[in-house]
């Protein structure tokens, strides 16, 4: 028998045993999530929908007030000082994100509270992931602020909604010069012929190609906004709304020196793409981790004054080389700067947030960060096939997060896990049925 033949045949055996394997996780994981549904389906009759009681209206109606008196002194605050809470299990403690699901009336007790620091993030539109979000952020990392960036005013409603210390800015106004027109016509005029003819409104992977680049850049300058008063922290957490903290996080860590510093996750994909432009932008080659996993991990703590330092960096590569498009731009040097970087080969993924401030902290200011030796979170909750098989099991047919599969990632180890329910085309997250919200108010799930 030929050797080709026998190599043959023993891929072939391997394929056939990987794929029983891939049937047997489906089956298992199907077993598990059909056990789960019945012991929660007894504690789920009892669960009300999420709402805005009266209760609730009254904490938010003295909003301002409470605002004067929590940042009376913001500018000697500590983001990084953090109070341990109720412990799991303990007295007013609920199951993951248990306020979103209307445990104890959504009054669950915080495990671990950071009461100087700030988390910003940027997001489409309210959704029930999001609300999970919220709710497990106020348990498990219990910030003074939870300030949301998206489209309106009517979805900036139901995001302060959600809980006491949401503030919520429309995305046009929040970094002044940086609003989704602009930065669709830059993209436009500066790469028209590789857009094609969607242009900037082109999708990949469920969302718009121009809103991909405008939440980058919101977050970006976040520490710029004039909206946000008090001023935002001077250490900050990025953090991406459809990632779900699991348990109480660390995010700061203190080294033999006493230097307390930020902790930063590995464990991102790699993607090849974001580096042209940060080269460009730098000089400087794109930072990985020793594992040579990513730090594009979906959240991140932030220093301001180290954003700011970066962005300077970014304008003046704009400046030493300027052009005629460049100087009439109305958007932030910066944000231009970013925009006229892009790898014209791949612009769907042609620039990263993450990855640029992370590269950039790790080569100025190492002292200033502590990377895990090893990854603690998950992308996604069982990937897409788990979050599709997921949706097939609800009463409702949406792709939300229900308790049992929070557990169930929680007891794998994970610190957080992402729901991403835009990158899975069954869950219908675009959908004209779903334009301003996706499974609110949230109903009884398992």
């Amino acid at each position: 028998m030929r050797a080709s033949t026998v190599r043959a045949r023993v891929r072939e055996r391997r394929r056939t045993r990987a794929r029983a394997r891939g049937v047997m996780k489906l089956v298992l994981a199907t077993v598990v999530v059909l056990c789960a549904r019945a012991i929660f389906a007894r504690w789920l009759t009892s669960v009300e929908t999420l709402g805005g009681g009266e209760g609730e209206g009254d904490a938010r109606g003295g909003r301002e007030a409470e605002d004067d008196a929590a940042f009376a002194d913001a500018a000697s605050a500590d983001p990084t000082r953090w109070t341990a809470g109720a412990s799991e299990g303990g007295e007013g403690t609920c199951g993951i994100g248990g306020a979103a699901f209307g445990e104890r009336g959504g009054t669950c007790a915080n495990e671990r509270s950071y009461p100087d620091l700030d988390v910003v993030t940027v997001a489409v539109k309210p959704s029930c992931v999001n609300a999970v979000a919220v709710a497990a952020l106020n348990q498990y990392v219990g910030p003074r602020r939870i300030i949301v960036v998206t489209k309106d005013a009517e979805r900036c409603a139901s995001y302060e909604s959600m809980a006491s210390n949401v503030r919520c800015f429309e995305e046009d106004a929040f970094v002044r010069g940086v609003t989704k027109k602009l930065v669709g016509e830059t993209l436009e005029r500066l790469y028209g012929d590789e857009l094609g003819a969607d242009g900037a409104q082109g999708r990949f992977v469920g969302r718009e190609l121009g809103g991909w680049y405008l939440q980058q850049l919101l977050k970006l300058g976040a520490s710029t906004s004039d909206l946000i008063n008090p001023v935002l922290s001077r250490r900050f957490l990025l953090w991406d709304l459809d990632m779900i903290p699991l348990r109480p996080l660390d995010l700061f860590h203190r080294d033999d020196a006493g230097t307390t510093q930020a902790v930063r996750e590995i464990g991102g994909n790699v993607i090849k793409s974001y580096e042209p432009s940060y080269v460009d932008l730098t000089g400087e080659d794109m930072t990985y981790a020793a594992d040579g996993t990513s730090y594009v991990t979906h959240q991140m703590v932030v220093d301001a004054d180290v954003m700011k330092e970066m962005l300077d960096v970014f304008a003046r590569k704009l400046d030493s080389a300027p052009t005629t498009f460049s100087m009439t731009s109305s958007m932030p040097r910066w944000a231009t700067a970013i925009l006229s970087s892009l790898d014209r080969t791949d612009l769907k993924l042609g620039f990263s947030e993450y990855a640029s401030y992370a590269s950039y902290a790790a080569k100025h200011h190492p002292e200033r960060v502590y990377t895990q030796p090893k990854k603690t979170w998950a992308r996604a909750s069982g990937g897409k096939l788990g979050i599709s098989l997921h949706r097939l099991l609800t009463h409702d047919g949406l792709c939300c997060p229900g308790p049992s599969v929070l557990a169930l990632m929680k007891s794998r180890g994970f610190d957080y896990v992402g729901h991403e329910i835009g990158h899975v085309e069954s869950c219908k997250y675009n959908s004209p049925e779903h334009e301003q919200s996706y499974g609110l108010p949230i109903a009884p799930r398992f």
